[in-house]
C-alpha cells in the first residue's frame, strides 16, 4: 500500500481479499493482461499467487482462454481489477471461440472502427 494510506483502509482491503480464497478470478494487469485462476494467497502489499491459471484474450463479447503451467505471482501494483467470476452469467454473456475466430472477429471490429478491447492497455490512459 501507498505510505500515508489510512490504516483503517488498508485492513479493509486485506479483509476483502480474505473473501476471494480458492475462488475463481479474472484479474486485469495494467498492461491489458486478462487472467483467469485460483487465487491462493496474498501478503500485505496486495501481491497474489493464482493457480489453474489461463490467460483470457478478449475481443468483444468473445474470447480465447490460453491454459498456463504452474503459479502466478503477481505484483498488487500491477493489478487494475478484479472480481469473481459467476459461470452462470460468463454464459450468457460471453462466448469462448477459437483463436482463428477470434482473430476475425478482432479484424471485423477494427474494419468498424470499434475499440475490439479496450483495457487492452491501461498504461496509454495513465494506469
Amino acid at each position: 500500500m501507498a505510505s500515508g494510506t489510512d490504516p483503517a483502509v488498508e485492513q479493509a482491503i486485506r479483509s476483502s481479499l480474505m473473501s476471494f480464497l480458492d475462488k475463481r478470478l479474472l484479474i486485469i494487469l495494467r498492461d491489458g493482461a486478462h487472467l483467469i485462476g485460483t487465487l491462493r494467497t496474498y501478503d500485505q502489499y496486495n501481491n497474489i499467487v493464482l493457480t489453474d491459471c489461463s490467460e483470457r484474450d478478449v475481443a468483444g463479447e468473445k474470447y480465447v482462454d490460453e491454459k498456463q503451467e504452474g503459479l502466478y505471482v503477481i505484483r498488487g501494483e500491477n493489478i487494475v481489477l478484479f472480481g469473481e467470476i459467476d459461470s452462470k452469467i460468463e454464459q450468457k454473456t460471453v462466448k469462448e471461440v477459437s483463436r482463428e475466430e477470434l482473430e476475425r472477429y478482432e479484424k471485423e471490429l477494427e474494419a468498424k472502427n470499434i475499440e475490439p478491447s479496450p483495457m487492452k492497455d491501461f498504461a496509454k490512459i495513465g494506469y
